[in-house]
């Protein structure tokens, strides 16, 4: 039997760069998304990138390009960081797909403009020059199959990618949008009477057999909203708040720093001075630390000259809040821009090109 029919031509080829794009925002729309929803794993994993090779999984390449389906490195995400675990969970599994049909159509408005443009410039019909550019109709290694690989090619891959993804199959997004729904309608049906983080949490921790991810997560809490009440002005319930967090966790650094500025702000510099202290000999994050030494130098730059100056208060003192790696938006608005002045720059030559080779 001759089965060489079944193999791919060479017009698989034309479906890499769809690929890569629609790999690379696929999976870069999971890690923001999860990002958001609070668990910065992704930051440290180095997910929010705009680097393909972070993304890319070659043999599920490998099988989309002669099979026609295939799959991404997925993104691995801590549900215990997320906020509000089942909706976080939703919005993560459905992101990938969802910026992959967005990215369809936005290639859909392209293809079209292209084929307008070329049309208008070779008086030919718009649909001749459309169908040079699309999935169904190359036939031969030319300038029409370069356009086609970067236009109908790229519309093409972004559907069947966000299709394939939504099927309820383990291991791909459509099952883990079936999980996060079954765990909003047993959270609907009055299975959890408050939040699920703080009951969660709370209920574990008074268990004997409390875990150290569990103290992390009420100290969090305490954590969040000692910072709440340390911005609006609200010191000692700050303090009250900050000092829970460190029961519950004595390694959690940011309520040593925010516990320190609180008193600083009511006034304590001594107890400052030791909430500092604590944070360098205890807190496990190198961020804690630093941070504390920092405001332990401060501290021993302005040495009060009487018992009335050092009981007195300070300036009102915001709460430190970056206790986890964030995002460079900086440097990623500077990547957008650059990436879409070489995709201006190319869909222009190409259109160029396809003018002068109709």
């Amino acid at each position: 039997m001759d089965l060489t029919h079944l193999l791919p031509d060479w017009t698989s080829l034309l479906l890499i760069p769809g690929l890569v794009v629609g790999f690379t925002v696929h999976e870069l729309a999971h890690a923001y998304v999860a990002y958001w929803w609070g668990d910065i794993s992704q930051r440290v994993r180095g997910r929010i990138s705009f680097n393909p090779l972070r993304h890319i999984f070659w043999l599920g390449m490998i099988t989309f390009l002669l099979f026609g389906f295939g799959w991404s490195k997925p993104v691995r995400m801590e549900l215990d960081k997320l906020r509000h675990r089942y909706w976080g969970l939703l919005a993560v599994a459905l992101s990938g797909s969802v910026a992959n049909i967005l990215l369809a159509m936005a290639y859909s408005m392209i293809t079209l403009m292209m084929a307008a443009t070329v049309a208008l410039f070779n008086d030919r019909d718009a649909f001749e020059v459309l169908s040079l550019i699309t999935w169904e109709s190359t036939a031969e290694a030319n300038v029409a199959a370069v356009a086609a690989a970067f236009t109908g090619y790229v519309v093409y891959t972004n559907l069947a990618l966000a299709f394939f993804n939504l099927l309820p199959l383990p291991g791909l997004d459509g099952f883990y949008v079936l999980a996060s729904l079954y765990g909003l309608a047993r959270r609907a049906s009055g299975s959890y009477a408050t939040t699920v983080d703080e009951r969660r949490a709370n209920v574990t921790y008074q268990n004997r057999g409390t875990t150290s991810q569990v103290g992390r997560q009420l100290a969090h809490i305490h954590f969040e909203r000692g910072a709440a009440y340390h911005a609006e002005g609200h010191y000692e319930d700050a303090i009250a708040r900050y000092r829970q967090a460190i029961a519950s966790d004595p390694h959690y650094g940011p309520a040593y720093i925010n516990l320190g500025l609180a008193y600083l702000a009511a006034g304590q510099r001594d107890h400052a001075i030791q909430a500092f202290r604590g944070a360098i000999r205890m807190a496990a994050d190198e961020a804690s630390r630093q941070q504390a030494w920092q405001q332990l130098y401060q501290l021993s730059r302005y040495r009060p000259l009487n018992e009335l100056q050092a009981t007195n208060p300070v300036e009102p003192t915001r709460p430190w809040t970056k206790v986890e790696p964030g995002i460079d938006w900086q440097t990623t608005r500077t990547a957008v821009f650059i990436l879409l002045g070489l995709a201006m720059g190319l869909y222009v030559g190409l259109t160029l090109v396809l003018i002068r080779f109709l």
